[in-house]
């Protein structure tokens, strides 16, 4: 993807209100490290038109910035033996705060990748990967420990279709 008419954009736009403002080359810099963090600067540069040292200054800005928090593998969870998926629905007493003090105790237990506050019939949803039902029922055995919950609906994975961390933009 060239971008010529912003070949030469080296600063780029910085923060406004606290959000990093983007603009096409940041976007077309993020896809390309989304897409394989390793990729050299190089080759980002020629993939999206821009000068290497232009390109070196946007990811350098963007993690001071906060846009990239960090480079990570992806790892298969079906080589490491954590093929068991759920989704556990959780409906929780209303006190102040439930949200925060629920979520991060939730956030806490092994096995869970995901804590989500919803709106609708539940609280929050809890999405969890393990080895198989003996190691989810020690994960749903620490989920009804927490402080505050009032009932759990469980849905279990039979097949994966799709699960993909990128973000879409």
């Amino acid at each position: 993807m060239k971008l010529n008419s912003i070949r030469n954009a080296s600063v780029g736009p910085e923060t406004l209100n606290g959000k990093a403002k983007l603009d096409d080359l940041d976007l077309a810099i993020l896809r390309e490290l989304q897409e394989e963090c390793r990729t050299p600067l190089q080759e980002i540069a020629e993939r999206v038109g821009a000068a290497v040292s232009t390109v070196h200054y946007r990811v350098k800005r963007l993690e001071r910035e906060g846009v990239i928090e960090g480079y990570h593998a992806k790892i298969n969870p079906e080589k490491m033996d954590l093929e068991y998926i759920t989704a556990i629905r959780v409906s929780a007493d209303y006190a102040s705060g439930y949200y925060s003090v629920i979520g991060d105790e939730l956030a806490k237990i092994p096995g869970v990748w995901a804590v989500y506050l919803v709106l609708g019939d539940y609280d929050f949803l809890v999405l969890t990967r393990s080895k198989d039902r003996e190691e989810f029922l020690k994960i749903i055995d620490n989920a009804i420990q927490v402080k505050g919950l009032k009932k759990t609906s469980t849905q279990v994975v039979a097949k994966l279709i799709k699960e993909d961390p990128r973000l879409v933009f």
